[in-house]
């Protein structure tokens, strides 16, 4: 994301949406009652006389919208702002918009510190690298992109392990293939990173350093307990992918949430629910505040952010596990620099 304009005495935000991501944290930083300012194609009225057999034409204009409702889904290209025209000749009608890559918005508001937080991590964009995970053992794979808020899965390839056509050595050249031709349709990775059980992951990470394709691509084989998601969140929450994930924050939410359990089940730092967390935040107690998606906007959580200097804040995205974890405890926990 850039910011192209930031005026807080009048309130206005100009930004470029330069990532799909950054459709995700323009989620986060509008709210119900916000002004936007965004281009729009509107068709021409035309004199009924005029040639029929001609399309409309479709003229780009700008209008000022009352936000009302903002739908975002996920992995997708665009995010739809549906809301009140405030100026010209439709003013009090509804529009609906479409934001996507390499668009231009204004947005009249003043951001509190959370929105000013969600900012300054687009703008900072970690995620200007594209990291690939191959998640496989010797039935299925999965290959996966690693988003700002989310794994997106774009291939499931099954080994066909049992059918007639695979390897009397046990091994299917067929598989290792398709997950390749898969790998290649990836634009620009700057990393792919192979996990799972056993040594389906092994194989074929030799076949991949082997193939003069990916000369250049950083490459990467863990072992994992586990295949499929599972594997990847195992492998993000360990210690081994810190060099490698630094300053992802998915990585970071499922370190904080694995760092979480361990001090509810054994330390006592760990606390959870609204209440707990504005008590303990009072007594300048709290290290970290870990924030469901979900939860972000509402009053109270408004509330206890302005309240909560010296915190570390973590607003986990809600298409994560680790979202599912603090959904799990009303979507606030915490984590205490000390035993009370």
């Amino acid at each position: 994301m850039k910011i192209i304009e930031d005026n807080p005495k009048e309130s206005k935000l100009v930004l470029m949406i330069n990532t799909i991501d950054d459709l995700w944290y323009l989620k986060n930083i509008l709210d119900r009652g916000d002004q936007i300012i965004t281009s729009v194609f509107r068709r021409q009225e035309q004199n009924a006389d005029l040639n029929r057999s001609k399309a409309t034409e479709r003229k780009k204009i700008n209008i000022k919208l009352n936000v009302e409702k903002i739908d975002f889904l996920p992995y997708t290209d665009n995010l739809k702002i549906l809301g009140e025209i405030l100026e010209g000749e439709n003013s009090g009608s509804h529009q609906s918009v479409m934001i996507g890559v390499d668009d231009e918005i204004t947005i009249i508001k003043t951001l509190d510190s959370g929105e000013r937080g969600f900012l300054n991590e687009a703008v900072e964009n970690y995620y200007k690298n594209s990291i690939v995970f191959v998640s496989l053992d010797d039935e299925s794979c999965i290959i996966a992109l690693m988003k700002s808020y989310g794994i997106q899965e774009i291939a499931d390839i099954s080994s066909k392990k049992s059918g007639k056509d695979y390897g009397s050595n046990g091994e299917d050249p067929g598989y290792y293939k398709e997950i390749i031709a898969s790998i290649k349709n990836i634009k620009n990775p700057a990393s792919i990173i192979i996990l799972g059980p056993g040594f389906e992951h092994t194989k074929l990470y030799k076949k991949i350093m082997d193939d003069p394709f990916f000369n250049g691509i950083a490459l990467h084989d863990f072992p994992e307990t586990d295949n499929g998601k599972r594997g990847i969140y195992e492998f993000m929450a360990d210690k081994k992918s810190g060099d490698i994930l630094k300053g992802a924050r998915l990585a970071a939410d499922e370190k904080l949430i694995e760092n979480f359990l361990i001090n509810l089940n054994k330390t006592g730092l760990s606390i959870y629910g609204y209440d707990e967390l504005v008590k303990y935040s009072r007594m300048n107690m709290v290290e970290d505040i870990l924030i469901s998606e979900s939860k972000f906007k509402d009053p109270e959580t408004r509330k206890l952010l302005n309240e909560a200097t010296g915190i570390n804040i973590h607003v986990i995205s809600d298409y994560t596990e680790s979202g599912d974890i603090i959904k799990q405890f009303g979507g606030y926990c915490g984590i205490l620099r000390y035993k009370y």
